[in-house]
């Protein structure tokens, strides 16, 4: 699910937990713990409530922002029944929020894209990766500079790119589970002349 640096949700986050695309039973449960994590640390947050309702978990949002920084979060839940002594982890819930620094975020990825990937983790990731090898190939920026449009351009075009190699290589990454890879893939002719444009030289004769 995608939201923006700064953003404080209205709206409960409610979860059906799947496990291998089939609903995690939780009636032997009547709490649940969460925690948000972001690049292997914990987010320090006022708490998360989570409760258990109708076969579903509803996470009830803290009145201050958890996201500060731009990425991809991790929700973390625990199952649990502590009179019982039963505990349960359950899947991974992934959360991205997004930053407007003039490169293209989920929503504008998805405007210009309509096929970009269903799930908003593997496009940030993608966005995030384009984004790297665009600036590293393209003529460089002053600190502090939007990109301009052809930037922005190559980005897309460099997501497609790694999109459609992870489809045609089996070994790139699980298509529609959780084990998605982005793996490298070197900017083609079209994305270097959109970032690097050669002009013609006349010829005298």
């Amino acid at each position: 699910m995608g939201y923006h640096v700064g953003d404080i949700p209205a709206a409960d986050l409610v979860i059906e937990p799947l496990r291998e695309e089939q609903p995690v039973d939780l009636a032997p449960f009547d709490g649940v713990e969460a925690s948000l994590w972001l690049d292997g640390d914990e987010v320090l947050t006022p708490g998360m409530l989570a409760t258990i309702a109708d076969g579903l978990i509803v996470v009830e949002w803290p009145t201050t922002t958890v996201f500060d920084e731009a990425g991809i979060y991790e929700l973390r839940l625990t199952a649990v029944n502590d009179s019982e002594g039963k505990r349960e982890r359950l899947p991974l819930v992934y959360l991205v929020a997004d930053t407007d620094d003039g490169w293209h975020t989920l929503d504008s990825a998805r405007n210009a894209w309509p096929d970009a990937p269903p799930y908003d983790a593997w496009l940030y990731e993608l966005l995030v990766v384009a984004k790297r090898q665009v600036l590293a190939y393209a003529p460089t920026l002053e600190d502090g500079t939007r990109p301009p449009v052809n930037y922005r351009k190559a980005q897309l075009m460099q997501c497609r790119n790694l999109w459609n190699a992870t489809k045609v290589d089996p070994a790139s990454g699980g298509m529609g589970d959780d084990s998605f890879i982005v793996q490298p893939f070197p900017l083609d002719w079209m994305v270097k002349q959109v970032l690097r444009p050669k002009t013609g030289v006349p010829v005298v004769g």
